[in-house]
C-alpha cells in the first residue's frame, strides 16, 4: 500500500492497511548525515528513507513547490524597518498612523515582543480593525503542481497560523504581557482578541472554500504550560470551534497541530470537534500518550503525527535494537488498531541518517510480517 493510501484511510477514521510514519526534516536535522542524504530535496529524501510522507504545508519546500494562500491579507498602510544592534539583536518595527510596534530577537529567541504596553495593544487592534482577507490567485494550481509531486508518497497538508489567543502568547505579547494585561485590563485584550478572530473566521473562509486539501492544520502548539483549562475554555476554545466549523462546512478535516503538554487540556480540546491532533507528544518531552487520546477522544480519533519518543530517537549511543524494541512496545494490539502516524520530530535536532534507517527497516519488516 502506497503512502497516499495509507494516509488517506486515517483521514477517513480507519485504521491504516499497515502502520505508517513520517518525519519533518530541516538542513539542522541533516547536518549530521553524509553529502549525499545532505543534498537530496526533501521529498526525495524521505522517500529515500522509506517513510510516508506528509507535507506540513510548506515546511521545507523549495520556493519552486511552495504552495500560495487562497487568500492575501489586506492591511492598513505600515512602514517597517529593520536593523541590527551592536550585540547581535535584530529589531523590527512597525509604524502605522496609530503607533509604533517593536520586536526584538537575538539568536532567534524573542527578546521583547511588539506588544508590551496598554498603548501597543490598542495599536494592534486598531491595525486588526482595518486587516481583511481576499481572495487570492494561484492557490489551486500551486497546490496541484505540489501534490503531483509528492504522488502515491503521501498528502500534502495545509497549514493555517495560531488563533488569536496562541498568536498573543507566542508570537505577540508573550505570557507575561499577555496574562498582566488580561489581569488589569481585560476589556482591551478581549478586544483585541475579538477584531483579530473575527478577521481569522475571512481567512478559514477562504482556505476552507478554496483549498483541495484534504486537511487543514492550524498550528496551535497548545500546551498547559501556556493556558490552563479555565483559561482555555473561556478563550481558545469558542474560537476553534468557529473554525472546526467553517472547515467542516465545506468538507475539510480539522486537525490541531498540539505540540506541547495537553493531558489537562484534552477533554476542553474534544469538546471544539476537532477530527484529529497533529504532533501530539510523549513522554518525556510531552505528556500525552495515543492511549491517553484515545481515551479522551475515542478510538476512531485522527492521530495524524505522533510524536516518536525523542529520548530514545536522540539518545547519544541506542541502538538498532533498542529503537526496534521502543517501536515494539509502542504499537501495543489497541494502539495498532488506532487511526495513527508516527512522526519522528526531528526538525532543528542533528540526527544522524542511520536512526531513520533503523526505524524504516522495523516498519518495513513489520509490514513484510502483516503479508505473511
Amino acid at each position: 500500500m502506497t503512502g497516499r493510501h495509507c494516509l488517506e484511510a486515517i483521514l477517513d477514521h480507519q485504521t491504516p492497511p499497515r502502520l505508517c510514519w513520517t518525519t519533518l526534516v530541516d538542513d539542522l536535522t541533516r547536518s549530521v548525515m553524509p553529502d549525499e542524504a545532505r543534498s537530496l530535496p526533501p521529498l526525495d529524501f524521505n522517500r529515500a528513507i522509506g517513510c510516508d510522507i506528509l507535507q506540513f504545508g510548506n515546511y521545507g519546500l523549495p520556493a519552486e513547490l511552495q504552495v500560495l494562500p487562497p487568500w492575501r491579507r489586506v492591511e492598513p498602510e505600515t512602514q517597517v524597518e529593520h536593523t541590527i544592534d551592536p550585540d547581535g539583536t535584530q529589531r523590527t518595527t512597525v509604524r502605522s498612523e496609530w503607533g509604533a510596534l517593536t520586536s526584538c530577537t537575538r539568536n532567534s529567541h524573542p527578546t521583547r515582543y511588539p506588544i508590551e504596553t496598554l498603548e501597543e495593544l490598542r495599536t494592534a487592534r486598531r491595525i486588526w480593525e482595518q486587516t481583511r482577507f481576499e481572495e487570492a490567485e494561484g492557490h489551486e494550481e500551486s497546490f496541484a503542481r505540489t501534490d503531483a509531486a509528492i504522488g502515491d508518497s503521501g498528502l500534502y497538508a495545509y497549514t493555517t497560523s495560531p488563533s488569536p489567543v496562541q498568536q498573543l502568547l507566542e508570537v505577540d505579547m508573550g505570557m507575561i504581557a499577555f496574562y498582566g494585561m488580561l489581569q488589569d485590563y481585560p476589556r482591551e485584550v478581549e478586544g483585541l482578541l475579538a477584531v483579530m478572530h473575527e478577521a481569522r473566521k475571512q481567512e478559514y473562509e477562504l482556505t476552507a472554500r478554496r483549498t483541495p486539501a484534504r486537511v487543514v492544520i492550524p498550528v496551535e502548539n497548545t500546551s498547559s504550560t501556556l493556558i490552563s483549562p479555565t483559561l482555555y475554555r473561556r478563550y481558545s476554545l469558542p474560537q476553534l470551534r468557529d473554525y472546526v466549523d467553517i472547515l467542516h462546512r465545506y468538507g475539510k478535516l480539522a486537525v490541531l497541530h498540539m505540540c506541547g503538554l495537553l493531558t489537562h487540556l484534552l477533554p476542553v480540546i474534544r469538546e471544539t470537534g476537532l477530527d484529529g491532533i497533529n504532533a501530539a507528544t510523549a513522554p518525556p518531552h510531552g505528556d500525552t500518550t495515543v492511549e491517553d487520546i484515545l481515551d479522551a477522544c475515542g478510538e476512531d480519533f485522527i492521530i495524524l503525527g505522533g510524536i516518536f519518543d525523542g529520548s530514545v530517537l536522540h539518545a547519544s549511543q541506542v541502538t538498532r535494537r533498542q529503537l526496534h524494541a521502543t517501536l515494539e512496545a509502542l504499537y501495543t494490539p489497541r494502539v495498532r488498531k488506532a487511526k495513527l502516524l508516527l512522526w519522528l520530530g526531528v526538525d532543528g535536532l542533528p540526527t544522524p541518517l542511520e536512526r531513520f534507517v533503523d526505524v524504516g527497516d522495523w516498519y518495513r519488516e513489520q509490514g513484510e510480517r502483516d503479508t505473511q
